[in-house]
């Protein structure tokens, strides 16, 4: 029997559950450093969540989980889909890609309250490695993978890449404002805020910029509630870090002027535009939705559905977007859930977002609260710019904030249960 325990909870006399503290720490620190390094991850925590066994107690867990049945029947809603899916292969994609949300049910079912601030350090860490890398780049000091001093992402797209370092910096702001921290902890946050944000700024990533004014001002609000001194620093904060960004950073400027130029290419007609492009995205989503409500096209058929819609209906200024529009997804997440999934799959991914909210305000403790509720912001204000559930590098760090609300849930659920029962 002492065997069997002994190999049940150790490997190399290493706990398990030390193992899974490990992994989590290596999943957070490597995320934003390497794609090879989450597949890895994967595998690791897959393989170990098999090796511990006890499925029983597991699935008992998960059926208590709001949050975890709902993740389950988005994912068989997908897989579902291939039933009525012509492109077969292009929608495999899919079901691959949303397979790596198994890693939050592993991590949440394994997590402690204590691990998080050191997960959160270690992905801050990670984050600080990459923009020393990427700052490097900009100065001219080397050459790394496909950062160039325009787009100075080392590791990921420059969309994705904003996303980080917007979910880096409100973290990094927000901990400004506790009083948890000492004046040297404070200035070495100070430092690192501002290099983040820099950094954030100099690139070319629009998405995550723009979702740092949604952040920064739920942060305000949350810290100080609804006071003036709340929108006098909203303010001050908003136009202290896009003025001094707009005069400073080119990129930043000449971004903000694309987006004045797109506005007037619309007036004029011309849908070819960044802006432009989007918008046509969700008119075309509204046609193919009509002819396809409830269920959608299927994850597979998405551009099968945009190519049938450009070219059986006329939309006139459209004719200079057709060419990008019919080889690219919909540059926005919900739609692309309506178009694939129909309404069953928006109201079940409304759902989702309506019970981590829920969850997220439940929790007691302050900092963990503010930074998961500031995560969803930039996340779900990001979704309406790009799919990011279906690239990997925003699926990973979906799947590490996320963890951290499943897992209050499954800790408030159990205290819940405890005082049902009467236990201490």
């Amino acid at each position: 029997m002492n065997l069997v325990l002994e190999k049940k909870y150790t490997i190399f006399n290493i706990k398990i559950e030390n193992l899974y503290f490990y992994l989590m720490l290596f999943f957070a620190f490597s995320m934003p450093l390497s794609r090879a390094s989450i597949s890895l991850c994967v595998l690791l925590f897959v393989s170990l969540w098999i090796y511990e066994g006890d499925f029983k107690n597991k699935f008992q867990k998960i059926k208590t989980s709001k949050l975890l049945v709902s993740f389950s029947l988005l994912y068989f809603l997908i897989l579902f889909s291939l039933l009525y899916s012509s492109d077969f292969s292009l929608a495999l994609k899919f079901v691959r890609l949303y397979l790596y949300w198994i890693l939050i049910f592993i991590i949440a079912l394994n997590l402690k309250k204590e691990y998080i601030n050191k997960i959160i350090t270690a992905f801050l860490f990670g984050m600080f490695i990459s923009e020393f890398i990427a700052y490097g780049v900009i100065l001219d000091l080397w050459e790394f993978g496909i950062a160039t001093k325009q787009t100075p992402s080392p590791f990921m797209m420059h969309i994705d890449y904003s996303i980080f370092l917007a979910v880096t910096s409100i973290i990094l702001f927000n901990r400004l404002l506790q009083k948890d921290y000492t004046f040297k902890e404070k200035l070495a946050i100070f430092l690192f805020f501002l290099s983040t944000t820099g950094n954030l700024f100099l690139s070319t990533g629009r998405t995550g910029q723009i979702a740092l004014i949604f952040a920064i001002i739920v942060m305000f609000f949350y810290n100080f509630r609804f006071k003036i001194r709340t929108f006098i620093f909203i303010l001050l904060s908003l136009l202290s870090i896009y003025l001094l960004a707009f005069n400073l950073s080119n990129s930043f400027n000449h971004r903000m002027k694309m987006i004045q130029k797109d506005f007037s290419h619309l007036n004029s007609g011309n849908f070819n535009t960044s802006i432009g492009i989007r918008i046509a995205y969700w008119i075309v989503s509204y046609d193919i939705f009509k002819n396809n409500p409830l269920i959608g096209v299927g994850a597979g058929d998405y551009s099968l559905a945009i190519n049938e819609t450009l070219d059986k209906k006329e939309f006139g200024n459209f004719v200079n977007a057709k060419e990008f529009m019919s080889t690219s997804h919909a540059h926005n997440q919900f739609l692309m859930i309506i178009i694939q999934l129909g309404l069953l799959g928006l109201l079940l991914v409304l759902y989702i977002f309506y019970l981590l909210l829920r969850t997220i305000l439940k929790i007691k403790n302050k900092e963990h609260k503010a930074i998961l509720l500031l995560f969803v912001v930039i996340y779900l204000a990001s979704c309406f710019t790009d799919p990011l559930w279906y690239k990997q590098f925003t699926i990973a760090i979906w799947i590490l904030f996320i963890s951290f609300i499943t897992y209050y849930e499954l800790d408030i659920n159990y205290n819940d249960i405890k005082k049902e029962k009467g236990i201490n």
